[in-house]
């Protein structure tokens, strides 16, 4: 069925035309450059996509848009500098790893039904529509017992145009909108958490010469 649906997107975006733009609300961030420091922390990084309301326990679990997003999450972690070893599977987590927690909940203005642009179909129609996406991000830090000690977080939206008669504009597809989107939430998170743990890094020794 997931399948299926992912299959629709692809027929009805090349049938019908659309094009998406981020609302921008999270703006870009500089990372701390971490190239003094000899010893960086290594994370374990639990990774989520859901449907719904933040928090809500009734939000479902999307792991089609989870594995979408997973290899940027990626280049963006280690492109970062900020860490030393990033795993994203559990048992690959070695002892004094940090873990951390990402969560993504897509969900719509109003609690009303999301739209989720880049992997669910969409209704044939030659009325233009506007259809918005939100996306809250969380980071949390755990401790040993898996218990968060710590959590941070942004909202960000996405606004697709759907429409027989909307052209689709270069660069403006789903896909690439939502990346950007998540690229900036995650760096701004990943901001704040470095800013919030600076111990848990050591400065490279200075070497003094003797007389």
């Amino acid at each position: 069925m997931q399948f299926a649906k992912a299959m629709g997107l692809a027929l009805a975006l090349s049938l019908s035309g659309c094009a998406s733009f981020t609302k921008d609300e999270v703006a870009p961030v500089n990372l701390p450059s971490m190239a003094s420091y000899s010893n960086k922390p290594n994370v374990y990084v639990d990774f989520d996509f859901y449907q719904g309301e933040p928090g809500n326990a009734k939000a479902t679990e999307v792991p089609q848009a989870r594995d979408m997003l997973k290899p940027d999450l990626k280049r963006t972690f280690d492109e970062s500098g900020l860490f030393g070893r990033v795993v994203f599977d559990e048992f690959q987590k070695q002892p004094g790893d940090y873990s951390l927690r990402l969560k993504v909940y897509n969900h719509a203005p109003g609690g009303g039904q999301m739209v989720l642009a880049f992997i669910s179909g969409f209704t044939f129609t030659i009325i233009p529509a506007l259809a918005t996406d939100q996306y809250t991000v969380s980071l949390e830090t755990l401790d040993e017992q898996g218990q968060p000690v710590g959590k941070t977080s942004n909202h960000d939206a996405v606004n697709t145009w759907l429409g027989i008669w909307f052209l689709p504009l270069a660069g403006n597809t789903p896909k690439a909108a939502i990346t950007d989107t998540f690229n900036r939430q995650v760096n701004a998170l990943l901001k704040n958490w470095v800013d919030n743990n600076r111990m848990k890094y050591s400065a490279v020794d200075t070497h003094i010469p003797r007389g």
